[in-house]
């Protein structure tokens, strides 16, 4: 004899108030969450080893009320654990400012060669497109492309 007031349900349907989502992203990046980093690694590296030393039957359970943490948690930890993001140590402090003015001032210059090399590229296909006419235009005329006129030669 349950109230459908008192534990949260309601008369009618949340299924059809809900707008439909869009599919998440089924790629997990181990160590990350939609919410971010809530656990520190000390922490996660803590707990994976206390519950590692849980073997009696009912003793995971326990010990997981205990410490307020669900087995999706822990098995989350444990993949975490499996591809290595709590092996390596903590990110390092931020840097001082003058390492990130430098460092992006040299991202800056990477992009504009980046922007210079593809401007370059184009150019050069386009020259390559054009020398191709050029030739398929000379055989067609029967023009020689390799003589050159006599008054344009220099000594």
């Amino acid at each position: 004899m349950s109230d459908p007031h008192l534990n949260g349900a309601s008369g009618h349907s949340l299924a059809s108030d809900a707008e439909p989502s869009a599919t998440p992203d089924p790629q997990v990046v181990p160590g990350n969450s939609e919410f971010g980093n809530r656990y520190t690694r000390a922490y996660k590296l803590k707990t994976l080893r206390e519950s590692d030393g849980c073997t009696k039957p009912g003793e995971l359970g326990q010990y997981l009320r205990r410490v307020g943490i669900t087995h999706s948690t822990l098995t989350s930890f444990r993949r975490q654990r499996a591809a290595g993001t709590l092996d390596s140590p903590e990110p390092a402090a931020k840097s001082a400012k003058g390492t990130s003015v430098k460092n992006a001032e040299e991202t800056r210059r990477l992009m504009a060669l980046e922007r210079e090399n593809r401007k370059l590229r184009r150019q050069l296909a386009q020259a390559e497109v054009i020398i191709d006419l050029q030739k398929k235009l000379s055989e067609l005329l029967g023009i020689s492309l390799e003589d050159e006129p006599k008054s344009k030669e220099r000594h």
